[in-house]
């Protein structure tokens, strides 16, 4: 019995391995270039404020991501415990291009770090939630982070599966 049980698990630790990755690609390809990059190059490809990003999920579906908004706000929450010297909002907006299943994505898609390599997290002021959302759809929203430092940088990894461990696309985010 504890072998098969062990061999389960492996089986299901080896299925979501290969059922996680997703493909990353930009609207602002390189021309004249035929060579295509692996999966692990593009992943970690970088993008700024207002880039369009396209990815696809493990099935091929596309879908479209842009973080439009950085900014900072004087609001805060009295029943906090969360520190924060400073809250910035990030805005985005996204594409559910061909996705057969509704797309949602929200904070849990999001790793925020400041110019130390030091983990934001989440504030809990006014924020727009985002919809899940149709093929053929847009949705957009907002996310508040606790900023402890003065620096207007911080670096958004996005991650297509929240229980993968590899980001799927970064963004440096200066305002």
């Amino acid at each position: 019995m504890k072998h098969l049980l062990n061999f389960v698990l492996v089986v299901v630790v080896l299925l979501g391995m290969t059922g996680c990755d997703s493909d990353v690609t930009t609207s602002n390809k390189p021309s004249g270039n035929s060579n295509t990059t692996s999966k692990e190059e593009e992943s970690k490809k970088v993008y700024n404020l207002n880039e369009d990003v396209y990815l696809k999920n493990s099935s091929g579906e596309e879908y479209r991501l842009i973080i439009t908004s950085v900014s900072e706000t004087n609001d805060r929450n009295e029943f906090s415990d969360v520190i924060a010297n400073r809250v910035v909002l990030i805005s985005y907006e996204y594409e559910n291009i061909s996705m057969e299943d509704d797309l949602n994505i929200s904070s849990l898609n999001f790793k925020v770090y400041d110019k130390d390599n030091n983990s934001l997290e989440t504030y809990p002021v006014s924020v727009t939630y985002s919809d899940s959302i149709g093929k053929g759809r847009k949705s957009s929203g907002s996310v508040a982070y606790a900023l402890n430092n003065d620096s207007n940088y911080l670096e958004l990894d996005y991650y297509d599966n929240i229980f993968y461990s590899k980001s799927d696309c970064i963004f440096k985010l200066e305002w």
